[in-house]
């Protein structure tokens, strides 16, 4: 997992995106991949862009069954992963392709209340 959250800030280091934009990307990014390792059990291709203030990130995986958000008890160290996605981005979804499945998630920068000052 420390090659995906190293992956993710690489990828946003050289983008002017607040600290917690990134904080949070990393964050869903881990959670979507250790869902395809724990469910998809396949290999996986991230993918990450950052334009006007959005962040756009994909997990695509080659198993075709969707994932599905579960009310994980509060005791539980599994199961949280979409609920963050859910609670943290802007927008989320899941769509099937020809070979297999595509989780995203968008975050909407905002300068004026980032931790940086922008």
């Amino acid at each position: 997992m420390g090659e995906t959250r190293t992956f993710v800030r690489d990828a946003l280091g050289e983008t002017d995106a607040p600290p917690d934009v990134v904080d949070s990307a990393v964050l869903l990014v881990s959670e979507l991949v250790t869902n395809v390792t724990l469910h998809a059990r396949t290999d996986l291709q991230v993918t990450i862009r950052f334009e006007q203030r959005r962040l756009w990130a994909e997990v695509k995986d080659w198993n075709s069954r969707m994932p599905q958000t579960c009310m994980a008890p509060i005791d539980a160290t599994t199961g949280r992963g979409l609920a963050l996605v859910e609670a943290l981005a802007s927008r989320w979804g899941a769509e099937r392709d020809d070979d297999g499945k595509r989780v995203w998630f968008l975050l909407e920068a905002d300068w004026r209340h980032s931790s940086n000052g922008r």
